[in-house]
């Protein structure tokens, strides 16, 4: 684990999950804690040996597991804040709403781990934009990979964007990107193609000057998954599960119950977002929920 430079007082943590860190005044901000407990352990003795500032407050981009991850861990030691949205906050006071979120009631053994249900902790609400509370630092929305997103700018001019980009090996390997809002997710790709910044560091990809064309594949691979969803509709109405089913059956995806949870949020996102189009819609037929193109003599 090591402190990267970005700017006369940004840098960021390389790993799984880019964490960021800023200081101001004297002490220091986190950008997201990482996945567990070991995760915070090693932050804070990284910035205790490199920086030696007292932690003020971590500010969570969003509520997922790998983000939160050592958050606990890292409140407990030091008493520090933990900044985020009112609704990312709600799953990271209670993060058992979000296996709760995934299958729709109480949720079952198998999906309660680190990996989606992290440790909570004590949230302060922030705006989904404009300064965070009393620094010089600067909320970006970036809604559609979660529930209210939101990306962290520094006077440094560096950007951390949480989830809102993956680096294309992560999208040609999971196919599947988890979203929960594919119409709102391309509008922040959008914003973000004419957004400039002297630094992008997205979570999932490296730290970039320019990040133009990270969102042309990245809305590339939105926009095939798209067109794979309503493709899969061809010959008849299907189920949510039936389309997952014969599109991970075709790409050889293999999952366990946690990542199917994932997947079939996924294509729920983008049957919502074909809905809205006019495209699909909904019906019920003998108990279940099946979806169906709209032809275009319907649509007139």
């Amino acid at each position: 684990m090591e402190l990267h430079q970005l700017g006369a007082n940004t840098w960021y943590v390389p790993g799984r999950v880019n964490i960021g860190y800023y200081e101001e005044g004297g002490k220091g901000y986190l950008i997201d804690t990482g996945l567990d407990d070991d995760q915070g352990r090693r932050l804070l003795r990284l910035l205790g040996e490199r920086r030696g500032l007292p932690l003020r407050a971590i500010i969570n981009t969003h509520s997922n597991a790998d983000h939160i991850g050592g958050n606990a861990f890292i409140q407990k030691r030091t008493g520090c804040e933990i900044w985020t949205t009112r609704v990312e906050g709600a799953l990271t006071d209670c993060p058992t709403l979000e296996p709760l979120f995934l299958w729709g009631a109480f949720p079952f053994p198998q999906i309660r781990d680190k990996f989606i249900e992290a440790k909570p902790s004590r949230t302060q609400a922030i705006a989904n934009s404009g300064p965070i509370k009393d620094t010089k630092l600067t909320a970006y929305p970036l809604p559609g990979h979660f529930l209210d997103m939101i990306g962290v700018r520094t006077p440094d001019d560096v950007l951390f964007l949480g989830d809102a980009l993956f680096d294309p090996k992560v999208l040609s390997k999971y196919r599947f990107m988890v979203i929960v809002d594919v119409v709102r997710h391309h509008e922040t790709l959008n914003r973000l193609e004419n957004e400039r910044a002297n630094w992008y560091v997205p979570c999932h990809a490296a730290p970039a000057r320019d990040v133009r064309e990270l969102v042309r594949l990245n809305r590339e691979a939105v926009s095939a998954l798209t067109g794979s969803v309503f493709e899969a509709l061809e010959e008849g109405p299907l189920s949510r599960e039936d389309i997952l089913a014969r599109l991970a059956l075709d790409w050889g995806v293999e999952m366990d119950p946690a990542y199917l949870l994932l997947n079939l949020m996924s294509v729920g996102a983008h049957l919502s977002a074909l809905a809205e189009w006019g495209k699909v819609e909904p019906r019920v037929e003998q108990a279940r929920l099946l979806w169906a193109q709209v032809r275009e003599k319907e649509r007139e």
